[in-house]
C-alpha cells in the first residue's frame, strides 16, 4: 500500500517463520508484492520497476530492472513449505503460478494464487515496515534478521535457540561455529538495522555451560515514522471509536484481531457499554472479536482475574529447552 508517498509492505507471520531460502534481490520482490496486496479480488500484481528503483541508494539505477528480473526467474518453478501445526499437515505453496515480462515497460507481472492469497490476509499477526529499509540492506541476514524482529517489536524480545535460528536465517553448515555466525551474520545484521532501518535491537548470549546456546533480543523503535505507519494504516479511524484513550500499539492489535474490519471492531466497542465498568477496555474488545459476543453476552468478570506473575528465568529455560 502506499501511503503520504511511502511504500509500506505487509508481511504476514507465516511468511515470516516459514523456512525458505531466497536471495536479497528475491526479498526485494516479495517486499514489492506486499505493499501491493490488499483485502480484494485481485490475484495478479504489476511490478514497476520504474517506481521502486528510486529507493535505492545506488548511484546506477539502470541495471535494478534486470537484475530484478534475474530474482523473479529464480522463483520459475519453486514454491515454499508451510506447517499447519493443529492439524499436523504440511502444505506446498508455488510462489507464483504466473509470470510475465514487460520488458520494454520494465515491469512485471505477478499471478499468486487465491488460497495463498486468502492465508496471506488471514493471520493473526503482521508487519508493517517502510520497504525502504529492506531494499537497501547489504547483507541478506540483515533483511531476514529485520522481519523477524520487527515481528516482535510490539512486545519488545524474543529468544531463539540458536541451532533453530541458524535453520530460520538458512544459515549454511560452516556458521554451525558460533564465532562464524556471530561474524558473518549476525554482527552486520546488528549494524546494518540499527543504523538504517527503524529499530534498534541488542543481543545478549544464553550459555550452558561454556557454549552460547541462544540468543535473547531487545527490540525498540529507533525513530518516530512507525507512529507515521499506524496512522497510515487507518489506526488513527481505530482510536476515534473509542472513547478511552488507547496507543497505537493497541489499535493496530485490535486491526490484526479484526482482520482489518474498523466496523467489526466498532460493533464489538459498542457492545462495551453494557457491560459494568470495564477496566481493560482493548483487552475486552479483542476477547469479544475472538469469542463473537453478542448483544445477549455479559462478561462482567472480565477483570476479575488476578494478574498471572512468571519467574522468567524459568520460563527462558522453559522456552530455550535447558533443565
Amino acid at each position: 500500500m502506499k501511503k503520504k508517498g511511502e511504500l509500506i509492505a505487509v508481511r504476514p507471520d507465516k511468511v515470516i517463520e516459514a523456512r525458505f531460502a531466497l536471495t536479497s534481490r528475491q526479498n526485494d520482490i516479495l517486499d514489492m508484492l506486499f505493499t501491493q496486496i490488499q483485502d480484494d479480488h485481485n490475484v495478479e500484481y504489476c511490478i514497476d520497476i520504474n517506481k521502486y528503483k528510486m529507493l535505492y541508494n545506488i548511484k546506477d539505477k539502470n541495471n535494478i530492472y534486470g537484475d530484478l528480473k534475474k530474482a523473479v526467474k529464480s522463483f520459475e518453478g519453486k514454491g515454499f513449505l508451510m506447517v499447519d501445526k493443529e492439524k499436523n499437515e504440511e502444505i506446498y505453496y508455488p510462489w507464483f503460478s504466473k509470470i510475465q515480462y514487460k520488458n520494454k515497460e520494465g515491469k512485471i507481472l505477478l499471478k499468486i494464487d487465491s488460497e495463498l492469497k486468502t492465508m496471506f490476509l488471514e493471520v493473526k499477526k503482521r508487519i508493517y515496515y517502510h520497504i525502504k529499509y529492506t531494499l537497501n540492506f547489504s547483507c541478506i541476514y540483515s533483511k531476514r534478521f529485520y522481519y523477524y524482529l520487527k515481528s516482535y517489536e510490539d512486545t519488545g524480545w524474543r529468544i531463539d535457540n540458536l541451532d533453530a535460528l541458524r535453520d530460520k536465517l538458512q544459515c549454511p553448515k560452516s556458521y554451525k561455529k558460533y564465532s562464524d555466525f556471530r561474524r558473518f551474520a549476525l554482527e552486520p545484521a546488528h549494524v546494518e538495522i540499527n543504523n538504517n532501518s527503524d529499530i534498534k535491537f541488542k543481543y545478549e548470549e544464553v550459555k550452558s555451560g561454556n557454549k552460547v546456546t541462544a540468543l535473547k533480543f531487545s527490540i525498540k523503535s529507533s525513530k518516530c515514522e512507525e507512529i507515521a505507519i499506524d496512522k497510515d494504516l487507518e489506526i488513527t479511524d481505530v482510536q476515534t471509536i473509542f472513547s478511552e484513550n488507547i496507543t497505537p500499539i493497541e489499535a493496530r492489535r485490535l486491526l490484526d484481531v479484526a482482520s482489518g474490519n474498523i466496523e467489526l471492531i466498532k460493533e464489538k466497542y459498542k457492545l462495551s457499554s453494557n457491560q459494568g465498568e470495564i477496566k481493560n477496555i482493548v483487552g475486552w474488545v479483542i476477547k469479544a472479536i475472538k469469542d463473537n459476543y453478542n448483544t445477549e453476552t455479559k462478561q462482567t468478570r472480565f477483570n476479575d482475574y488476578e494478574q498471572r506473575t512468571y519467574d522468567f528465568d524459568v520460563l527462558e529455560k522453559k522456552l530455550l529447552g535447558l533443565k
